[in-house]
């Protein structure tokens, strides 16, 4: 059973357990109810109430897999290379290629069947929560929540960090170093294209560039982005929209960018999420997480510019 767990101190004497569970333990609102109907709270190891008080010294634990419906995909065998685990916590390295959820046109062959058949092997529970979402050609950091209290408080965490990207972009963005603070909206309803457009929500992402090199006769860059919001396709459209598009997309590549694209064999698009910096969503301290660059492609274009990306 995954549980959390705490014991009362001296300022929780006379409290009610709901009370404790939103406040100390920061539990959302639907957590609590689920916790409530599931019966999944004690206290000294015996089944309470939200309104049972609080002692000093009261041992309170909270039954998380019993708060949880079973993912309403399978579990699957499959290669996982994970950069980073704790109690509530994990990070993998995700391929170029791969979805990170199933959708309604992929239900099997994704990261969370292979991350739900990891834990149900390992651990005897198929629980876990995608934190943050990557495209399917960006390959990178991939952090899951091994149930819904930990997903919350780690969206949170990560609204504080920092999300850094490197990418291999056609052209050169306008200056060395920039912010690019463009809205950004979905071109129509129901489509997966998103568009710069006033009316959008806001986006903003700081780049820096580190090389730029010739690659097939095609002058591209390579550069180092750090996202300040987290839009869907954030990094594609700005870039796209500053007229250098990240190499090898072909959502929102260019005529001249695709030609180059396919020249050089390319598959997918050179985006990689390199590291997550964020506070442990429980315990508070600092954590870096670093997913090396493994994919051919990318490494292939780095060799040109003399440079390791790792």
């Amino acid at each position: 059973m995954t549980a959390l767990e705490y014991t009362a101190a001296e300022g929780d004497a006379g409290r009610r357990v709901y009370h404790l569970l939103k406040n100390r333990l920061r539990f959302s609102a639907e957590g609590i109810r689920r916790a409530k109907n599931a019966g999944a709270v004690y206290v000294n190891g015996e089944s309470v109430h939200m309104d049972r008080l609080l002692a000093p010294g009261d041992r309170v634990s909270v039954a998380l897999d019993r708060c949880e419906t079973p993912p309403d995909f399978p579990p699957e065998r499959g290669p996982l290379e994970i950069l980073y685990e704790n109690q509530g916590l994990l990070a993998v390295n995700k391929p170029e290629g791969m979805l990170v959820h199933p959708s309604r046109g992929k239900f099997t062959g994704t990261l969370a069947n292979i991350v739900s058949g990891f834990l149900l092997e390992r651990d005897g529970s198929p629980i876990c929560h995608a934190v943050n979402r990557l495209d399917r050609d960006t390959s990178g950091i991939t952090l899951f929540a091994k149930s819904a209290y930990h997903k919350n408080l780690a969206v949170e965490a990560l609204r504080q960090g920092e999300k850094r990207y490197v990418a291999i972009l056609y052209g050169v963005l306008p200056e060395r170093e920039g912010v690019i603070d463009l809205p950004i909206d979905r071109e129509q309803e129901g489509f997966q294209r998103r568009v710069v457009r006033e009316t959008g929500r806001p986006a903003v992402t700081l780049y820096r560039t580190r090389r730029v090199f010739d690659a097939g006769g095609g002058t591209v860059s390579q550069v180092e982005l750090l996202l300040k919001t987290g839009r869907t396709h954030q990094i594609r459209v700005h870039c796209a929209a500053l007229g250098a598009p990240v190499l090898g997309d072909r959502l929102y590549g260019t005529q001249a960018s695709l030609a180059l694209s396919e020249a050089l064999g390319l598959q997918a698009h050179l985006l990689h999420a390199m590291s997550l910096v964020f506070p442990d969503p429980v315990t508070n301290a600092a954590l870096t997480l670093t997913a090396p660059v493994r994919r051919g492609d990318l490494l292939k274009m780095w060799e040109k510019c003399g440079e390791n990306p790792n």
